[in-house]
Formats: C-alpha cells, structure tokens, sequence
C-alpha cells in the first residue's frame, strides 16, 4: 500500500482522533480519581480508620460507614459511579462498557447537584463532567474530614 493511498490517510486520522481521545479520559479520570482517594484517606486519617491496604472501593465502604451527615446519598452514589468509571479505565475494558459508566456518572451526579446546576452539567464534555464529578466528591470529603475532626 502506498503512503500516500486516501484509505491510509484516513484510517490515520481516525486512529489519531481515537488515541486523543483516550488520553484525555484517561488522564482525566485518573488524575481525578487520585485526588479523590487522598481526600478519601485524609478522612479515614482523621476517623482513626485503617485504610492503607485496601481499595477505592473498600475505602469508600469505611468511610460510608462513619455517617458524616455531609456526605448524603447522592454523593455516595457519585463517588461509586466514578470508581466503577475509574474501573473501567484502568482495566481497559471495552468503549462500550466505558461510555456506560460514563453515563451512570453522569446520571448519579444530575441527580445529586442541585436544580440549578443540572443545565450547566447536561452541557459539559465528557471530560468536564468526569472533573467536575471528582471534584465535587473531593471537595465533600475535605469538608467531611474537616467536621469530622471538630
């Protein structure tokens, strides 16, 4: 095949488009997800839980289990939803697994902001919406930690 065959440029392009498009989701889902589980441990820390050898997802178990009245249903339902994402990122499942989980992120935070913030939130990017969702449950556990330690 010759380089210059617009069957090779093309699928090129695409190839191209695809690779960007998984660094961006996997940076943004991962560096999201790390400052998630440090916020996470920063109240466990302050709890006086153990946490150090055990998962995200063993991590959010324990801390659910502290009844902070800041962290209510919806945020727990997010923060899981963007593990279950974070999953399926890490382990390289499929595209249609990760558009799934993507959607149940989406869906747990709609249903967890307020009114008001649901039109900005349907009108992200996808990526938008995955930092936003990190952030939000990040910046919930800090103030949990926070009360917890008064």
């Amino acid at each position: 095949m010759d380089i210059s065959d617009p069957r090779l440029i093309e699928a090129h392009k695409k190839m191209t488009e695809r690779v960007e498009k998984y660094d961006e989701r996997i940076v943004t889902v991962l560096k999201g997800s790390l400052s998630t589980e440090q916020a996470l441990n920063d109240l466990l820390s302050v709890a006086g839980r153990r946490w150090k050898r055990r998962t995200f997802a063993g991590k959010i178990d324990k801390a659910e289990k502290l009844f902070c009245p800041e962290l209510d249903a919806g945020f727990w339902a997010t923060i899981k939803a963007a593990n279950a994402l974070r999953n399926a990122v890490a382990h390289g499942h499929s595209e249609g697994q990760i558009v799934q989980r993507s959607a149940e992120l989406k869906k747990a935070l709609l249903a967890w902001v307020s009114p008001e913030q649901r039109p900005g939130i349907e009108a992200m990017t996808e990526p938008q919406m995955i930092s936003t969702a990190f952030n939000n449950c990040s910046s919930y556990l800090v103030v949990a930690a926070d009360q917890y330690g008064k």
